[in-house]
């Protein structure tokens, strides 16, 4: 007994965030949320955005008004390497995102510094935009008075010298606005901040739904040549294209929505995981943190999630690409089974091809899933799993003992 008190207070490890912070746990967690929140990005542009409504299309408008308005004497100031101008396909948002996700994490950097310390970088960097907004017609308009010796005001070239740094502070407010979800993501995961995932959350969703509205075909109509530049989904559901074990059930369209549904919810499950836990431990007190059980149920905890965010959110995904195709499923199986036209003539009706096919194939596989639970013995088999799960479980516990003997 005395022996298991003395383990108790010098345990090896503990729930101090200084040290639960850099456990490999969290930190999967954190690295799992930002693949999450990349691989959302890149589905989102490329399924909405890429060739339709990107930023380079509108830095690239921007630069011909600066070349034409100036006579070629100004351009966008901002390199082409660094907005993705010229580039093809994704490669128009690699080097943005890279930058976008430096800056969320430079955010978030500074979120851990102390205030005084954040005030003075805040103080920094407003006096260094001041300086390079207004600092070279400062300079020039005093030089040339004093030089002349007369009060006057500033010339055209000086007015022109705005020019530049206007322009920058245009281009990234353009970069900005895009790669906001990249940049409020990366600060929130990184910096702890449930407001910057939520705001990543809902600028992501607030787009997505104003695209779908602007994409309903009556609104499309009505603004002519400017909807026909947003990509929207075929009304109709094409020939599916992906699936499982060689069967095909969904398109590729039906896939980058799923997709993009399933990362989101890692996104978020995970960005606000880790802040939920980091808390929790903050809050135990001093005596928990450093008592082992407290340290293995920590990290009990932190597996299962890690577990459950692998397998039950990747089991959505395929369950949902099972629910949607299902129909397919299972006239092919009324086919097979009976060799007549009449599951060919309704897989080939415009209903199921439609919206409503999608609505029926879900009901389909409800009901389906609903009867199941009068014919498979969920109970026993909920009992084999966690019968292996406290195997599983016993084996790690045993493991971590070893590690305080």
């Amino acid at each position: 007994m005395a022996e298991d008190v003395q383990i108790q207070s010098e345990g090896i490890r503990s729930l101090h965030l200084r040290i639960l912070r850099k456990q490999w746990q969290i930190l999967t967690l954190q690295v799992i949320a930002t693949i999450a929140l990349v691989w959302m990005y890149l589905t989102v542009f490329q399924t909405y955005v890429l060739n339709s409504i990107d930023h380079t299309m509108l830095l690239s408008v921007f630069n011909n008004f600066l070349v034409n308005e100036s006579g070629g004497e100004h351009s966008m100031p901002l390199a082409e390497w660094m907005t993705g101008i010229g580039n093809s396909g994704l490669g128009r948002v690699y080097m943005p995102l890279i930058l976008g996700a430096v800056f969320g994490g430079g955010m978030a950097f500074i979120s851990f510094q102390t205030p005084e310390r954040q005030q003075k970088i805040k103080f920094g960097l407003t006096g260094f935009v001041i300086i390079i907004l207004v600092g070279p017609l400062l300079l020039g308009w005093s030089w040339d008075m004093l030089t002349s010796w007369d009060l006057k005001p500033p010339s055209t070239e000086q007015w022109d010298s705005l020019v530049w740094p206007i322009s920058i502070i245009i281009s990234l407010a353009v970069m900005g606005f895009y790669f906001l979800p990249i940049i409020l993501g990366t600060k929130g995961i990184w910096g702890l901040s449930r407001r910057s995932i939520g705001w990543a959350i809902g600028f992501t969703l607030i787009f997505l739904a104003i695209h779908a509205i602007l994409t309903f075909p009556l609104i499309m109509n009505e603004l002519g040549t400017s909807g026909n530049q947003l990509l929207s989904l075929e009304t109709q559901v094409g020939e599916p294209e992906v699936g499982l074990f060689g069967y095909e059930m969904i398109t590729q369209e039906q896939f980058s929505l799923i997709l993009i549904a399933v990362l989101l919810m890692v996104f978020q499950e995970s960005g606000f995981a880790v802040i939920r836990y980091l808390e929790y431990a903050y809050r135990l007190p001093e005596s928990c943190k450093k008592d082992p059980e407290y340290v293995r149920q920590m990290d009990n905890i932190l597996n299962g999630h890690i577990w459950h965010t692998g397998f039950m959110l990747g089991g959505t995904g395929v369950t949902t690409m099972i629910a949607l195709g299902f129909h397919r499923m299972l006239l092919d199986f009324v086919d097979g089974i009976s060799g007549s036209q009449w599951a060919n003539q309704v897989g080939e009706s415009i209903e199921l091809q439609l919206t409503y096919g999608l609505v029926i194939s879900a009901l389909l596989f409800l009901l389906l899933t609903a009867a199941l639970r009068f014919i498979v013995p969920w109970q026993r088999v909920s009992g084999w799993v966690e019968y292996l799960r406290q195997r599983v479980k016993g084996a790690e516990e045993e493991e971590v003992v070893k590690t305080y003997v």
